[in-house]
């Protein structure tokens, strides 16, 4: 296997990655790898410049795209995460000279096209873990034009919280079709993809050998972007089948075999939360609107119990609708199939099942603990912990960009693609809401 980073303007044989060469007119009918094309979430953009270059990114905010830094920003051609040597260069170009549109297709002349007025990146300048880039345009992009949302990046939780987010995505870019193609300029869709491993995670920890080629502030996912997808986000799927599109990260770069593009590396939004709560706030008051909710620290679990799915009473973001302490009204309502409660059926909250003989840590989250459910078997559900608990708040970072090169196979060899989460199975307690 080789892997590239998708970064230069030139069509790599490589995945997801980076950018791909000038747009042109798409018309094939595969995508994004395996998937459809997507004229529907037009959250998901494209990014050109007057030099050529295409890459994808994400509205996270009315004038504010998360995209990869090696689309931004110069980097080398092979991208080798053991060598000092690895780093960003200058600008790629004026920034006035990058332009964005929420249109489906790039070739279209004068469809919602946006142009760059700031281009923040990451702090540092090596390629591996820090592939982030936010670019502010020069006007506001309303819901109606982005198909009736923005984009979350996964901030104020870890990724590796699996009581609130599955372990599959959706892919959307304007990428090309297969390694061996230069079709990249329609935007395209394939949803349900397993992701590959996550550094840390208990449940889909990377080997060794991959941690030789990435970071702790990226992850992999199943084959599905080609060259031209750097920047797209891989999308979770249980808040991306409510239409709640939240991203874990943004594609920086990926390998081939034969004509597949295979094990896309994403650096990961939990890893720069300070980088892109701060953006985030510089382009609201530029932009002259409220900064977005997730800006904001999220309230201790189970705060918000019982409130409407959107708001809290503080203005912080709750939990994703479904997800561990979000408000429920019955089981249907959570992920976990448990919507409980712990204060004698006042407020009914999302719970999940847990072993009560522990330490709560199964729970996934610092502020959560796990009650026995009388059983006997040791069995219980999380609930928050009593208010005097502290919510303790997640770090972050910057990010850049990635590629190895592309004449010398993959040092961790093909890594196997750890299967989907599997789900726990729920518990019944005398306290579930059916």
């Amino acid at each position: 296997m080789k892997i590239f980073a998708f970064g230069t303007a030139s069509c790599a044989l490589m995945l997801a990655l980076g950018c791909s060469a000038a747009p042109t007119s798409s018309s094939q009918s595969e995508p994004v790898q395996g998937g459809t094309i997507d004229q529907t979430h037009n959250y998901a953009v494209g990014i050109i410049t007057t030099t050529g270059l295409l890459c994808s990114g994400a509205v996270i905010a009315p004038n504010l795209i998360m995209t990869a830094r090696h689309c931004v920003d110069n980097s080398p051609s092979a991208i080798d995460c053991t060598s000092s040597q690895t780093v960003f260069g200058s600008q790629r170009t004026s920034t006035g000279n990058f332009y964005v549109t929420t249109y489906y297709t790039t070739n279209q002349q004068n469809k919602n096209w946006h142009q760059a007025a700031k281009i923040f990146t990451t702090p540092g300048n090596k390629v591996c873990g820090n592939d982030m880039a936010l670019i502010e345009v020069s006007d506001n992009i309303s819901t109606s034009e982005t198909g009736g949302t923005y984009v979350t990046p996964v901030v104020q939780y870890s990724m590796t919280d699996h009581t609130r987010y599955s372990t599959t995505v959706t892919a959307i870019g304007y990428g090309d079709t297969s390694a061996t193609t230069q079709d990249a300029g329609t935007r395209h869709i394939r949803q349900n993809i397993n992701l590959g491993c996550i550094p840390g995670d208990p449940q889909l920890d990377c080997p060794s050998q991959a941690m030789t080629q990435m970071t702790v502030n990226e992850f992999i996912s199943g084959d599905s972007t080609c060259e031209g997808d750097s920047g797209s986000s891989a999308y979770e799927q249980k808040n991306f089948n409510k239409n709640v599109p939240v991203s874990f990260g943004v594609l920086s770069r990926g390998g081939s075999e034969g004509t597949t593009c295979v094990e896309p590396i994403y650096t990961r939004t939990d890893a720069w939360k300070d980088f892109l709560v701060q953006t985030a706030l510089t382009a609201a008051s530029d932009g002259g609107y409220t900064a977005p909710a997730w800006t904001q620290t999220p309230p201790p679990p189970g705060s918000d119990a019982g409130t409407d799915a959107g708001s809290t009473d503080d203005g912080a973001a709750p939990p994703p609708p479904g997800s561990l302490g979000a408000g429920c009204t019955d089981n249907s309502d959570c992920d976990s199939g448990i919507c409980e409660s712990d204060d004698n059926g006042q407020t009914f909250i999302c719970s999940a099942p847990c072993d009560s003989s522990g330490d709560g840590s199964d729970c996934g989250e610092a502020n959560y603990q796990c009650i026995d459910d009388g059983s006997g078997n040791n069995t219980g559900l999380c609930f928050p912990k009593p208010p005097a608990s502290t919510f303790n708040d997640q770090g972050g970072g910057g990010c850049a960009i990635g590629s190895s090169d592309p004449s010398k196979p993959v040092p961790w060899g093909t890594l196997v693609l750890a299967g989907a989460w599997v789900a726990v199975a729920a518990v019944r307690s005398r306290r579930r809401r059916d």
